[in-house]
């Protein structure tokens, strides 16, 4: 799970985002447990125009190949590790100057046959309670839905994150490059 988050971080990095903003929502379960119901990606880097909203699901399809910014290849790709962790990703980007656009992908309406393709952008703005995740004049939000690969308590994969992420990009964080908060958590 760290590494799939770890592909969507270090896009928002490629994409010249100064603030990422992660929010894990959460459903209480039996004893104590609780169950992830989405993570939520929010930046304020470049955006996406159309054309690379609707591709940026593909499989395998970069437009970064080879590019040394961020940290590095996780090594599955935004896509794979989104649907290794849920069986939705709706994705909404702005490029500065332009409406926000949305597209998605559903491994349920795969399997009924209902979608059998990457669907067009269209211009729909972000939801209400996620516009704080985004930046102003551009950014990129994605939101894995239909989480069903959790293997920890949703605490405990929180706290995980929060060191992870603070090692993993400590040199991003320490250069006041990025600023990266878990649930309104700064990380250092």
């Amino acid at each position: 799970a760290l590494s799939a988050y770890c592909e969507v971080i270090d896009n928002a990095i490629q994409a010249d985002a100064n603030k990422i903003i992660i929010q894990f929502e959460t459903v209480d379960g039996n004893k104590g447990y609780q169950h992830i119901d989405k993570v939520v990606f929010g930046d304020d880097g470049l955006g996406m125009n159309k054309e690379t909203l609707h591709r940026c699901l593909q499989l395998g399809w970069s437009s970064r190949y080879n590019s040394k910014k961020g940290i590095g290849r996780f090594g599955v790709g935004m896509t794979l590790a989104a649907i290794h962790e849920c069986k939705r990703v709706d994705i909404y980007s702005k490029e500065s100057g332009c409406p926000t656009y949305k597209t998605y992908i559903d491994l349920d309406e795969i399997e009924a046959n209902s979608l059998n393709a990457i669907p067009e952008p269209v211009m729909e703005e972000a939801p209400f309670q996620y516009k704080n995740c985004l930046g102003d004049r551009s950014g990129t939000l994605v939101i894995w839905s239909k989480y069903d690969r959790q293997e920890k308590n949703a605490k405990k994969l929180i706290e995980e994150s929060e060191v992870h992420m603070g090692r993993t990009y400590r040199y991003f964080i320490w250069d006041d490059d990025v600023s990266l908060k878990i649930n309104d958590k700064n990380i250092y």
